[in-house]
């Protein structure tokens, strides 16, 4: 079986069978050949079969939030076959759909492999098809990389095939393909991790945008390691183990599959293209700027000619290639607004020029930004996450780019795709009547920032580009009229550790304008906790540090939230897990690390290391590395108080493993016997060691072993910030006014071992995952942004300056003097000790 056409089309995906009916619509005689099934990859295994499972996933992320909703469920579980069988049944739906297209235009389909046989000739299996011209449009493959252990991973094909959903998932490779995946498995509760070679995932995509989605996917358990090079995959413990360096440092990723998504190339093979005259570079099909390749009559479209990888790009080069061939004007493909959209969650999609590409090529641009936070339709959907972003040349006004991240962005581009590719202004779509409620409108605000006339955020004065993001202000068509009149959040440089207030209550520590710069303070104090600590572990890797090194990864906010409750002359005494407290207390993080270098310059001489800070000036009395040593010390610190007369209060900072020692309740018995004003604070982390609570404890719940003693006491979310302050703050206040002891107990957890060199094999995976979900830092960031108070650009300046700031820390530590051996025994006594003033940081 054979016959003659006018045009035949090899390959059956979006670029073909777009071209073939094309063709046909304009009188050829068409015929298409498919080897597999009619749609090609994108249709059978890439862009309908994901975005179906990536609907399931949304669907489950947002029944799991559904209470606020008027959703109640007992159990929200999800049904790993069951959307299996809804994909497949919308590809079978889709393929049918597009072979009765192919039928009802009169193009006539061949099954099998295509070979080019001669001028005009296609062989199919041993039938031959005569053709005036051939377009080929045989897509792309997935790339192989020499990888040791490649055997053991799985690609984008075998993944969409899983019998269930991963519990640990390794992703090589930051690509569209990784991260769409990496979205989806981490939405169904996956542990998902990211090996990406280059210095951003998504490296085509503006770094604002992907710095919004890499928050939210940190927000769900996921890691991302960036500049990061893997080895190998080897067998391990009955799963598998990704291999990476990161720079000179080593890593390991334990998964229970390991996704290989390096991209794709150009397919050719079995073509015998070179033969037919066809040049190839590589795989790839060379054409020139009409789709037309060396060859007489034959023309080559979509991923096989290496370009814009894209679905929708290799349809339209379909249609542009057959509309040449027909006779029509010839057809030169302008991808000056082609869209890119990224179906992650949230979604992402840009057209036209970046930011970075304007900075690159010295282009003037203006820049106008609009929060989804100040969207109606946004907030009434429950996701605000993200910004609708513009740019425009400054002399016309004519639309450059646009780059979206939030709900529904892949659909929002449309609109500024049509603009940029139309060359329209921001004032025609500012014009242009947008419906309201709707997603739509945020482009247009956007538009009308760039031009300094926005109405639903604040406008800057300079007119200049706005930093990423921008800041919600939101109105009352977004519901919360009082919240109008809220600056750009990124106006703001990070700050310095923030003032206490003369009292601290709601008003307070309300998300307001008012409260900026102390509540962006506290935002700095924890990530600068963060990334002192994360630089200490490293440092003790290093042999930078000795003997014990205990860290306050994921308990910041109890460590900066109960140390800012306090007054400058209230008394502190702490553990051995107090690099935190001390940094929050006003100690110059030079004289901690120098500490903890065991340095002449550190905060007690390098006499005490990690676990003996002290400043008796800032009335940090010290940590202590015996537990719930310090307790009967505290109790001493409060008759000092109370024989004084003096209005202080003694805030003692203990684990949950010290309540479980004779001290500590012979130490609350005497407090409230003497009423001495002392805070009793229980940073509960749920172990002990490597021992939980419950394990240890009669009383889980810590806070009810002080209602012995008559005392008032409370439990409250210690990955809460601004929750801890303000409970801190009024027992503290409390205890200052009538001197009766209290104790507060906040429930945190710590994202380390127990020390570093804990192995924490005693905590499960599930475990660490649930609560690395409630990332204080995180968390507080989210409240910030969707108060409109700061953006993710400012939070990565914060970022930057601490990681700037960390690095002349440990540069201070590490070419600090060692003690002097002749001054072994000074400073054993207080008359001895001078504090170093010039590192320390003014008292707060």
């Amino acid at each position: 079986m054979g016959g003659a056409f006018d045009v035949v089309v090899i390959g059956g995906g979006p670029g073909g069978y777009v071209g073939a009916l094309r063709a046909a619509q304009l009188g050829a005689r068409t015929a298409i050949v498919e080897k597999d099934r009619m749609g090609g990859t994108c249709l059978v295994r890439g862009c309908i079969p994901t975005k179906a499972l990536l609907q399931s996933s949304e669907l489950y992320t947002l029944a799991r939030a559904g209470e606020p909703f008027g959703l109640v469920a007992d159990k929200i579980a999800f049904d790993w076959s069951a959307a299996q069988k809804r994909k497949t049944s919308v590809v079978d739906q889709l393929v049918k759909g597009v072979e009765g297209l192919l039928k009802a235009g009169g193009v006539s389909s061949f099954k099998g492999a295509a070979r080019l046989a001669g001028e005009g000739v296609v062989d199919v299996g041993g039938d031959h098809l005569q053709a005036k011209d051939i377009v080929i449009a045989t897509g792309s493959a997935i790339a192989r990389i020499p990888l040791p252990g490649a055997d053991l991973t799985i690609d984008s094909d075998q993944i969409l095939e899983l019998k269930e959903v991963p519990r640990r998932l390794a992703v090589i490779g930051g690509g569209v393909v990784g991260m769409e995946f990496a979205a989806m498995f981490a939405a169904l509760g996956s542990k998902v991790t990211v090996l990406e070679m280059l210095p951003q995932v998504l490296a085509m995509v503006d770094a604002d945008l992907v710095n919004v989605y890499t928050k939210h996917l940190a927000g769900l358990g996921g890691e991302v390691h960036t500049n990061s090079k893997v080895s190998k995959v080897v067998k391990q413990n009955g799963g598998l183990q990704v291999q990476f360096s990161t720079g000179a440092e080593g890593g390991a990723v334990d998964a229970d599959q390991v996704l290989l998504a390096v991209g794709r190339v150009p397919y050719t093979d079995g073509l015998d293209a070179e033969k037919a005259g066809v040049k190839l570079d590589r795989y790839r099909v060379v054409v020139d700027e009409h789709l037309h390749t060396d060859a007489d009559g034959i023309w080559a479209i979509g991923d096989v000619i290496g370009g814009i990888m894209l679905a929708h790009v290799a349809s339209y080069e379909g249609v542009c290639a057959v509309e040449s061939i027909a006779g029509h004007a010839s057809r030169t493909p302008d991808y000056h607004a082609a869209p890119n959209c990224v179906y992650t969650d949230p979604e992402i999609a840009h057209v036209g020029l970046g930011e970075k590409e304007a900075k690159e090529k010295g282009i003037a641009i203006k820049v106008g930004r609009f929060p989804f936070a100040a969207s109606g339709r946004a907030l009434t959907l429950g996701q605000s996450e993200g910004f609708a972003k513009v740019l425009s040349d400054p002399e016309s006004g004519r639309l450059l780019g646009a780059h979206i991240i939030g709900p529904r962005a892949t659909d929002l581009i449309a609109e500024a795709a049509l603009a940029v590719q139309n060359g329209l202004t921001l004032e025609q779509i500012d014009l242009t009547i947008h419906a309201h409620p709707t997603l739509p409108e945020s482009l247009m605000e956007a538009a009308l920032a760039a031009q300094g006339r926005a109405i639903h955020i604040a406008n800057r004065k300079s007119g200049s580009s706005p930093p990423s993001g921008g800041s919600a202000a939101t109105s009352p068509r977004g519901g919360e009229m009082n919240n109008q009149e809220k600056q750009m959040a990124a106006t703001v440089k990070p700050s310095s550790p923030p003032p206490i207030p003369d009292a601290i209550n709601p008003k307070a520590l309300k998300l307001s304008k008012d409260n900026r710069d102390f509540l962006l303070g506290m935002h700095r104090q924890m990530q600068l906790i963060r990334r002192f600590e994360e630089r200490a572990q490293e440092q003790y890797t290093k042999a930078k540090i000795g003997g014990y090194c205990h860290l306050n990864i994921g308990e910041e906010a109890t460590v900066v939230g109960g140390v800012l409750a306090l007054k400058k002359n209230d008394y502190i005494f702490t553990s051995y897990r107090e690099h935190g407290h001390a940094i929050a207390r006003g100690i110059d993080p030079k004289a901690v690390m120098a500490e903890l270098f065991g340095k002449e310059t550190g905060t007690s001489h390098g006499r005490g290391g990690s676990m003996h800070m002290f400043d008796s000036r800032l009335r940090f009395m010290g940590g202590y590395g015996i537990v719930g040593g310090h307790l009967p010390l505290a109790v001493g610190g409060g008759w000092a108080v109370r024989y004084h007369k003096q209005k202080d209060v003694v805030f003692c900072m203990f684990g949950d493993g010290a309540t479980n020692i004779g001290a500590f309740h012979e130490s609350l018995n005497m407090s409230k016997v003497f009423h001495l004003p002392v805070v009793w604070f229980c940073i509960n982390n749920r172990y002990g060691m490597g021992t939980p609570v419950e394990a240890a404890s009669a009383i889980a719940d810590i806070y009810k072993k002080a209602c012995a003693y008559d005392m008032e006491s409370i439990q409250i979310d210690g990955m809460n910030l601004r929750e801890v302050m303000l409970r801190t703050s009024e027992i503290v206040e409390k205890t200052r006014s009538d001197s009766e002891p209290r104790f507060v107990e906040a429930l945190c957890y710590r994202f380390k071992g127990h020390s570093v060199v804990d192995p924490d094999k005693y905590r499960s995976d599930e475990d660490k995952e649930k609560w690395r979900k409630a990332d204080p830092i995180v968390a507080f960031e989210h409240e910030l942004e969707q108060s409109g108070l700061a953006d993710e650009e400012y939070f990565k300046s914060v970022r930057q300056e601490v990681d700037a700031q960390v690095r002349d820390v440990i540069q201070f530590a590490d070419e600090s003097p060692d003690p002097n051996t002749d001054d072994l025994y000074k400073y054993g006594y207080a008359g001895e000790w001078d504090n170093r003033p010039e590192l320390r940081s003014e008292p707060l």
